[in-house]
């Protein structure tokens, strides 16, 4: 990462029910990624749909 170059994230302190957490933990290891690059994904997911209506 170049000194210029700004990242565009925040960090945020959610709660999480831990049976969710376990289920997108599996999965992420499942498909080799982060529970976090999930979480965002669905979020993504969802504002695109509800968008839709």
């Amino acid at each position: 990462m170049e000194r210029n170059e700004t990242i565009d994230e925040s960090k945020t302190t959610v709660v999480i029910p831990a049976e969710l957490l376990d289920d997108f933990k599996h999965l992420a290891i499942d498909m080799k990624t982060t529970v976090t690059a999930l979480i965002v994904g669905s979020m993504r997911l969802y504002l695109k749909e509800i968008k839709k209506k």
